[in-house]
């Protein structure tokens, strides 16, 4: 009776571990952690700095040729933020290191807070336009209830904004940013555009396939350097929306040519 007993407990202890060390598996499991080498190479790499010097470096000299013509219009440059301006990968590195998936409610959380700080260069190229009385005009996929603290947080890097130079969206549905382009093109000669996805700069981009989107870059690519000034993004975006519904990744990579 007692080998019985003494059998039964150790089917019960196994049992119980193989149980709980599952959980731990499950538990353990990160739905983020494809994206942890985009937010350390963002981070931490000297190359992403780098790449966002060049791109403002670029657009200065591109600047200071076209200051030497005249325009019936005034001149402006326009920007995108997140990303292009305002540096907001702490809140996705806080949530891949806590196993949170991402949500609108959080990254409003985070605009709420004012905390972003600015790109590398970005600054220092706003500053240079203002000098040069270009205006400095920004379209955002931001939520129009989020101008005050995004002028706010712009301040906090010393970026002067104007609310009447923030074109943000009415709703989440507003995502192409074509009107509002078009409607400052009717007061304004657009220098340079500036962002990190391809729709910051035409509505070609829009909606479009990974493989459309490929192919329309080769058809623009004399634009970029010239009226494009498009900033690093591996972290997210049209990009990554692009790609197939319900598929599995690495199933996307690419071994051959």
């Amino acid at each position: 009776m007692k080998s019985i007993q003494a059998l039964l407990l150790s089917a019960i202890l196994v049992l119980s571990f193989s149980c709980s060390h599952s959980t731990t598996k499950i538990k353990e499991e990160n739905p983020r952690e494809y994206q942890m080498g985009a937010y350390l190479w963002f981070q931490t790499s000297g190359e992403y700095r780098a790449l966002c010097y060049q791109a403002y470096n670029l657009a200065k000299l591109k600047l200071d040729s076209d200051l030497e013509q005249k325009h019936n219009k005034k001149r402006a440059v326009v920007f995108d933020i997140d990303e292009t301006v305002l540096d907001n990968s702490y809140t996705g590195a806080y949530e891949i290191k806590n196993h949170i998936l991402w949500s609108k409610e959080k990254a409003n959380y985070w605009i709420a807070e004012k905390s972003s700080p600015a790109i590398a260069g970005a600054k220092e190229f706003i500053d240079y336009a203002l000098s040069q009385r270009v205006e400095v005009i920004y379209i955002s996929n931001r939520l129009d209830f989020q101008k005050e603290d995004t002028i706010e947080n712009l301040k906090r890097v010393g970026i002067p904004a104007k609310k009447e130079n923030l074109y943000f969206s009415s709703t989440s549905k507003d995502w192409s940013k074509e009107k509002r382009r078009e409607a400052i093109l009717n007061k304004y000669y657009v220098v340079l555009y500036f962002g990190d996805s391809l729709g910051d700069f035409h509505k070609d981009w829009d909606g479009k396939s990974a493989e459309e989107r490929r192919a329309l870059v080769d058809l623009h690519r004399n634009d970029f350097g010239d009226k494009f000034i498009i900033l690093p993004n591996p972290l997210y975006g049209e990009w990554e929306n692009s790609l197939p519904r319900n598929s599995d990744r690495v199933n996307l990579l690419k071994t051959t040519p």
